[in-house]
Order: structure tokens, then sequence, then C-alpha cells
């Protein structure tokens, strides 16, 4: 899967399941104050919608302008910016912090660039995160815990072994990850004030980390 293909989303489900992330964080914050980011916005209509009205300000992006004026009618008090969201993050293009971070990132492999050169799920720019970060951030990413037809695509398999540094990762349990994903923010120089996971569909979660600078 090279770049992200359109499909048939249950969109009813994506909302539900947001939905639920946001209504547990509105009982231990006040999601009201946040300045809120989904970093990978195509057409703003799978989830978030869910939190655009609910927080205090709202930017999306996204690289294929295709996508601008259709989330400009989906979002219509977000600000909208088309630019590439993960050279932006690792060159700390962006002069605003956000206190909620959404990353919908796509599966597999994906962007313009050729094998082996692909950009894998959220790898090639979590580790920098913290630039666009103050003091504080909710963050809310997906995670895959069972790839589903893994064995058809060795470059994702490949990319996962080296991330999560295990040889076998077609079936990763969450106590795992969120060691995993606790010790990688510590590094970066956050400690986690608490996290929770919301099932998104057989194969992903949603991993929310409420993330303190140390």
């Amino acid at each position: 899967m090279k770049n992200w293909e359109d499909g048939k989303p249950d969109k009813k489900l994506f909302y539900k399941r947001m939905n639920a992330v946001i209504t547990f964080l509105e009982k231990r914050v006040d999601i009201a104050k946040l300045n809120a980011l989904e970093v990978f916005g195509r057409a703003g209509d799978w989830h978030t919608i869910v939190y655009a009205n609910r927080v205090k300000s709202l930017q999306v992006w996204g690289i294929d302008k295709k996508w601008k004026n259709i989330l400009k009618k989906n979002l219509p008090n977000a600000k909208i910016k088309i630019l590439d969201s993960i050279k932006t993050i690792v060159e700390n293009l962006e002069p605003s912090k956000f206190d909620l971070i959404v990353i919908d990132n796509p599966m597999n492999t994906w962007g313009t660039k050729k094998e082996p050169d692909f950009y894998c799920e959220h790898f090639d720019f979590i580790k920098h995160i913290g630039n666009i970060i103050d003091k504080e951030a909710i963050l809310i990413f997906n995670i895959n815990k069972n790839p589903f037809g893994y064995d058809k695509f060795p470059e994702w398999k490949k990319r996962r072994e080296k991330f999560y540094e295990r040889k076998r990762t077609s079936k990763l349990s969450l106590r795992f990850l969120i060691l995993f994903y606790k010790k990688l923010f510590l590094m970066i120089g956050y400690k986690t004030i608490f996290q929770k996971i919301f099932k998104r569909n057989e194969y992903m979660d949603y991993f929310v980390f409420f993330l303190r600078k140390n």
C-alpha cells in the first residue's frame, strides 16, 4: 500500500470510537481550552468532526490540495494548511504549539518517495513530536498491533522490526506497546501523566497519552 487508499471507511464507527476518546478526556481535562492539531486531515469527515467544535482552536494539515475546499466545508472553523506534515514536524517549521495532537497516519509504507525511503506509519516523525508541544499535550495516535496481510508487505515488516526493535512484530501486546511508547517519550523529554487505549477496529487502537515535559 504505497499511498492512502480511499476504500470504504466506516465513518459511523470512526465517529463512535473517537467520541469515546474525547468523552474520556473531557472528564479529565478542559477540552474547550485546548489548541488542537489534526496532523493528517484528508477530508476531515472521519473523526476530526467529532472534536472540532469542542476545542478552543483547530489546525488541520494535509499535503494534497485537492482536499482543501472539502476540509473548509467539513470544518468551517478550522485553520487549514496544505503542507508536508512530516517535514514540518521533523524540521520544526511550525511556530505554533498544540495541546491536543491527533495522528491518523496511513498504515503500511506510504508516500511519494521510492522504496526503501517510503514513510511508515508514524515512525518517521514521532520522536520529533516535541517540536509542536510546549509544556504538555495530549497525543492521540494509531497503533497497529496486529497488521492485516502482513506477509505480503516485506518492507512494512522490515520497518516495524527496526522501529520496535523486535524480530516478530505481527502481533504486539498492549503491555509491550505501552511500555515502548512511555520509554520513547521519556527519551525525548516527556513523562506520561496518564494513558488509555481505545479499540478502533480489529487491528488498530487509538493510544492516548497525556505528556508533560520533564
